[in-house]
């Protein structure tokens, strides 16, 4: 299961800075890492009203994919705008071993570390927004390193269920039997390659 923490403050308090410092020495560490940035701007501003994926978001598509040669765009139309947010990150970068959202500070239900600016109060920034884990300053962006890989190596693990795109908690004990199961399954079907990094299994009901 990915870790998911959002990078708060207000503007201009070195947010995206950290933020490119953290993903740079993670992905060093072999972290696999996905990036959203939230923006209080409205409006269309990467599909431009007349384009044939803009007609497509139009007609209705929940999702709508841009394929250029280098980059692979996608819109959704529809996510969840509530908790659900989480279960729908997860799925949709379940491969990642961290998402790392640059903003976010209203979502209450979101882990934050809080960048702050001069003479701020971390109290009153506590009680106004929830879910602060870890405070520092701009110059401090070590600490926020070390905070984020103790908490990717709490996260480690061999098995992750969901169901219905929520995650179910399972004890160390009921994982090794799930991937004792299913390896052994695996084992007896032709085609699986010798090395197996992971795998995922869906069934709908």
């Amino acid at each position: 299961m990915s870790l998911i923490i959002a990078l708060c403050g207000y503007h201009n308090s070195g947010k995206t800075t950290l933020g490119t410092y953290l993903v740079k020495e993670l992905r060093e560490r072999g972290y696999k890492v996905a990036v959203i940035k939230s923006t209080k701007e409205e409006g269309n501003f990467t599909d431009k009203p007349g384009t044939d994926t803009f007609r497509y978001r139009e007609s209705g598509a929940e999702v709508v994919g841009l394929l250029q040669r280098d980059l692979l765009t996608l819109y959704f139309t529809e996510f969840p705008k509530d908790e659900d947010f989480l279960s729908f990150l997860q799925n949709l970068f379940w491969d990642k071993d961290l998402i790392l959202l640059e903003g976010f500070k209203s979502f209450p239900y979101l882990p934050k570390i809080w960048v702050l600016k001069d003479k701020e109060d971390k109290e009153e920034i506590r009680k106004k927004y929830p879910g602060i884990e870890l405070f520092i300053r701009a110059e401090d962006i070590g600490i926020s390193l070390e905070f984020l890989l103790s908490k990717l190596k709490e996260k480690e693990k061999t098995v992750s269920l969901y169901v219905n795109g929520k995650e179910i908690q399972l004890k160390p004990f009921i994982q090794k039997i799930l991937k004792e199961i299913l390896f052994g399954f695996l084992k007896g079907l032709k085609g699986i390659p010798e090395r197996i990094s992971h795998f995922e299994i869906k069934i709908k009901t």
